[in-house]
């Protein structure tokens, strides 16, 4: 019975003070509070609620809370990572050929859009 008694506590620091307390760390590091909020929300507040069962002796609760605020942590790290993939993508000028090159004094997206337009009032019929 004494050895069941000391598990709780044990796998408390295991899952809350680092699986959890990392992961929510992580998230915070790439920017999860911008591009996730509800998910990174959502983990430091099951995190918080950990740590306040575990201060009333309620290991197994505090031990769920746990794994709930590291799995919505990553969850809210890979959304980030996947956002910040197509934030990237979209804002990089790619050229259609070796030659072609943005104007050095436009934003290449800006660029993009008037070589678009000049093509379309090139193809326009007379």
């Amino acid at each position: 019975m004494v050895a069941a008694l000391g598990c709780g506590p044990v796998e408390y620091i295991n899952q809350v003070g680092n699986k959890a307390a990392s992961a929510v760390s992580a998230a915070k590091l790439a920017s999860a509070d911008r591009y996730a909020p509800y998910e990174y929300t959502a983990a430091e507040e099951y995190l918080h609620k950990a740590r306040e069962e575990a201060g009333h002796a309620e290991y197994q609760d505090a031990i769920e809370y746990g794994r709930k605020a590291e799995e919505l942590a990553n969850r809210a790290r890979a959304i980030t990572v996947e956002r910040m993939a197509k934030e990237s993508e979209a804002a990089t000028y790619k050229p259609k050929n070796p030659n072609e090159e943005p104007d050095a004094n436009e934003d290449p997206a800006a660029a993009a859009a008037k070589k678009r337009a000049h093509d379309r009032v090139q193809k326009a019929p007379e």
